[in-house]
């Protein structure tokens, strides 16, 4: 019997073990391309956001565009409705017929008196409950107040109010706004025996002047200043004192 041998190759098979991953963090990537600058923030001052500062957005006038200039005053609710028929002077007609409906000066009222004084943030004072006084007379501070509140419809949102107790608007007149800050509405108020404070609104170019009678039959006149800009950094109260410097112009009794 024959055999023929058959020739055997032997293949090594050579076996790699599987890398098992630890959990370590593996190495940084190559850092990408940056990206493209963006646009920077607008001032709170660019009415019209072409990041230019034009001459109608220095508010105050001085020649600097800065905080002072910013847009702080918002819309103003309406005078309480006791007082709304107080316009144009009625009281002193219906008080003339020996009548004094409630919100009208009683007739034993007198009109609260002192020296009409221009309300700057050096006439501002804090009473210990972020509030301000004006004057800075305690305890006989003015009739004008600052308060900081919560917005009733946003609980996150700080509101700053002016507050004027028992003031009511008389009259309102329409100035240029260069004449109301040099003293033309407080010169109406100075004029007028029963005038308690004045409040000259900027408008662009021209100003709203109003005239306030005090009342011994209502609490107060409420109007909304400023609301907070945490993200510039500044309280609503703040902002409103800044509103001072040209946007609000209050001139009120101080004792």
């Amino acid at each position: 019997m024959s055999f023929k041998l058959i020739p055997v190759v032997m293949v090594s098979l050579l076996l790699t073990a599987c890398n098992i991953d630890d959990g370590s963090k593996g190495a940084t990537g190559v850092q990408g391309d940056a990206g493209l600058q963006g646009l920077e923030g607008i001032n709170c001052w660019d009415i019209n956001g072409d990041r230019i500062n034009d001459e109608d957005e220095d508010k105050n006038k001085d020649g600097v565009w800065d905080a002072k200039d910013c847009i702080v005053v918002v819309s103003s609710p309406p005078q309480s409705p006791e007082v709304e028929f107080n316009h144009q002077h009625i009281c002193e007609a219906l008080a003339n017929l020996k009548e004094y409906p409630q919100g009208c000066p009683s007739n034993t009222h007198t009109v609260p008196t002192g020296t009409l004084t221009r309300i700057n943030q050096a006439q501002l004072f804090d009473d210990g409950n972020n509030n301000f006084k004006t004057c800075n007379n305690e305890p006989s501070n003015g009739l004008l107040s600052m308060e900081s509140r919560v917005d009733t419809n946003d609980p996150n949102k700080e509101v700053s109010w002016w507050v004027l107790e028992g003031g009511y608007i008389a009259n309102t007149v329409k100035m240029s706004y260069s004449d109301a800050v040099a003293g033309a509405c407080k010169n109406l108020c100075a004029g007028d025996s029963n005038c308690i404070a004045a409040l000259a609104l900027e408008d662009g170019s021209s100003a709203d002047c109003s005239i306030f009678y005090h009342s011994d039959t209502i609490e107060k006149y409420e109007r909304i200043c400023a609301l907070a800009a945490p993200s510039l950094g500044y309280t609503a109260n703040d902002l409103c004192a800044l509103s001072l410097a040209g946007q609000q112009v209050w001139d009120s009794m101080c004792p």
